[in-house]
């Protein structure tokens, strides 16, 4: 029963996280990302050294997992990239999932993806700033931007975004192009 609960807990810090196969060796945090069509990839790393979970069962686990969730929601919504488990102190599991929705349902989780004309003013909450200068940001301003996605996240993780960072609110940090959200409230990030 510990094992389980113990690949339980693995899975929902899976979810928090998203990486591209290609990009997950840069990546040893968790870390989720999103690409400009909607799909996510996402980097999850859990110590399992003070578990009695092994390598084979959390293996056997996610596979599972995976089957179940594709079974009752379409071929190839959660794909497994890769599982590293030689240190079980840093095990890093890569998904990627179809769309948000598919990220969202099998993590359990709340967060939204959207076009920028999709989106009202009230659903940006929060102050925002500009990526370009760090300057605050007017939320009609941000309604403009062409072609522009909004992802909103509702757990601390680390967040990477195919394509160019525009704005964000009082939720996020950004360093490096890495963007950290800090679980709070609802973090709501703005690119193209």
């Amino acid at each position: 029963m510990r094992k389980i609960k113990l690949a339980i807990v693995f899975v929902l810090a899976v979810s928090c996280l998203t990486g591209c196969a290609s990009d997950a060796k840069k990546y040893d945090k968790n870390t989720i990302i999103v690409k400009k069509n909607g799909a996510v990839e996402e980097v999850a790393i859990e110590d399992y050294t003070d578990s009695s979970v092994q390598a084979e069962d959390l293996k056997t686990y996610i596979e599972e997992q995976i089957t179940s969730y594709n079974d009752e929601n379409g071929k190839n919504s959660v794909k497994k990239q890769s599982l590293n488990t030689e240190d079980m102190s840093k095990a890093k599991l890569v998904l990627a999932y179809k769309n948000m929705e598919d990220f969202n349902g099998f993590n359990n989780l709340e967060c939204s993806f959207a076009d920028v004309d999709e989106v009202k003013e009230s659903n940006l909450t929060g102050s925002f700033k500009s990526a370009e200068d760090d300057k605050s940001a007017k939320k009609a301003d941000i309604l403009e931007t062409k072609k522009a996605k909004v992802l909103t996240v509702s757990e601390k993780t680390n967040v990477v975004v195919k394509g160019t960072l525009l704005y964000y609110n009082d939720q996020v940090t950004v360093k490096d192009d890495v963007i950290s959200t800090t679980g709070k409230e609802n973090a709501i990030i703005i690119f193209k």
